[in-house]
């Protein structure tokens, strides 16, 4: 996969959620989900990692921001999911992708500071209304650490007209 803008389709996903800070609430909604995948033996089944930063920490208080840890629905599992921990669909619409190599503790914190640093491409802003997506491509127990890979999905939207043209005078 490139970077760039790409468009994400809604898909359903189990989920664990933590609030606060995202360095510590990403660490552990993680660790919940998988002390859950590992009790019910879903280790083997497991498909790809899918994170979602749900709040801006620089427009919500850093321990009211939610993360949510997921996994994609499988027919293996779902009920017992919908059971023990929550399903939820992720946000489609169009993301600028990142792909980052290295630990995922590094990764983390890319995420949890990337709403400050994010610098959107002309004609695009940040999206407040979606979380930023993060897929962790890779079994940390199959890989080397600076092997690991993720792609950072930054959700953008279209500046108006308006906002990209600098005319502040109404239509």
């Amino acid at each position: 996969m490139q970077n760039g803008l790409v468009y994400l389709r809604p898909s359903r996903l189990i989920y664990v959620r933590a609030t606060g800070p995202y360095e510590t609430s990403i660490p552990k909604a993680w660790n919940e989900m998988f002390a859950w995948i590992y009790r019910n033996g879903f280790d083997t089944v497991l498909g790809r990692g899918v994170g979602m930063a749900r709040d801006n920490p620089s427009i919500v208080p850093a321990e009211l921001c939610r993360y949510d840890a997921c996994v994609e629905a499988k027919p293996q599992y779902e009920d017992r999911a919908l059971r023990e921990l929550g399903m939820l669909t992720m946000p489609g619409g169009p993301y600028v992708r990142q792909r980052k190599s290295g630990g995922y503790d590094a990764i983390r914190l890319h995420v949890a500071h990337m709403h400050a640093t994010f610098q959107a491409p002309n004609g695009l802003r940040l999206d407040d209304n979606r979380p930023l997506v993060t897929f962790y491509l890779d079994d940390t127990r199959r890989m080397e650490t600076e092997e690991l890979r993720a792609d950072v999905c930054t959700p953008v939207t279209a500046l108006a007209a308006r906002a990209r043209t600098g005319n502040s005078k109404a239509a």
